[in-house]
């Protein structure tokens, strides 16, 4: 693998990170790469995205939400993001704190490479958003139901009453899916999945599709003033008429992991995963 020589960085607004970015700093200063750009991701500007095109790695200190933040802004670069986490989970983000040292065979050129897919949701044909976790519409209140019709293309896939859905990439499973008891798909498998949110129905269960399917959600209720779609967690769409489209981009962005790296290991470390029962306490 090629050696990183120099690295645009940027880190998290919500969490303190002094001492993070100070050991990474060292780091870096100690294999002789060089920090073409640093910044707070609420700062960064038009100026970082220059300075961003120069650069063998971006490198992200914070949780996820940053990690979401930089790839959304950053991605067209097609340059590889690597995540140090300063947070809890963070599927996204490799390094913790406790395993920094390992930043430096990263610089070196010791690491795994990791293609994965950007997706986009539209009402409106002009007003698209991209994503990379998932995409929700939600009735906009817990008391209330929709009536939602899902499809692809023509064919309609079934009818059901829920608070809402939960349209999930396989990057997002292990988000806010996983939370609504969505299943974990292995970023190596070229799928999405539908979880409907407190269905009134038994028999609606989530459901994977091919990636490549455009997905349409339509509201057949006539009041639908109350409707919210949130794109990676942020209310930034609205809902019209013509319904809720998502598809796959086919647009990338890349990520590095350390040479250990083991997907699976992440699921069982930070979710419990799969552990054993006697290793639970017995209170």
């Amino acid at each position: 693998m090629r050696k990183i020589k120099e690295i645009a960085l940027i880190y998290s607004d919500t969490r303190k990170t002094d001492k993070a970015l100070e050991r990474v700093t060292q780091i870096i200063e100690s294999t002789e790469c060089e920090i073409k750009y640093s910044a707070n991701i609420k700062q960064f500007n038009y100026k970082g995205s220059k300075n961003s095109k120069k650069v063998d790695l971006i490198l992200v200190l914070g949780g996820d939400g940053t990690m979401i933040g930089s790839i959304r802004h950053l991605h067209h670069l097609n340059t590889p993001f690597l995540g140090v986490n300063t947070g809890t989970v963070g599927f996204l983000t490799d390094l913790s704190i406790k395993n920094i040292e390992n930043l430096k065979e990263i610089l070196k050129g010791s690491y795994i490479s990791e293609t994965r897919p950007i997706y986009e949701a539209y009402s409106v044909q002009r007003k698209r958003e991209i994503f990379l976790n998932e995409v929700v519409i939600h009735s906009g209140s817990v008391t209330k139901m929709l009536n939602l019709e899902l499809s692809i293309k023509n064919q309609v896939i079934y009818n059901l009453k829920a608070d809402g859905l939960i349209i999930s990439s396989s990057t997002g499973s292990t988000a806010y899916s996983y939370s609504g008891g969505g299943p974990i798909i292995s970023p190596k498998l070229d799928a999405i999945s539908l979880l409907p949110m407190f269905s009134h129905s038994s028999s609606s269960h989530s459901l994977l599709l091919a990636n490549n399917e455009e997905v349409t959600v339509k509201i057949k209720d006539k009041n639908q003033e109350s409707i919210q779609i949130f794109v990676d967690g942020k209310e930034n769409l609205k809902y019209s008429k013509n319904g809720l489209k998502v598809s796959n981009t086919k647009k990338t962005f890349k990520l590095y992991h350390p040479k250990d790296y083991n997907y699976f290991e992440a699921c069982r470390s930070k979710l419990g995963w799969a552990l054993p029962i006697e290793n639970y306490k017995d209170d």
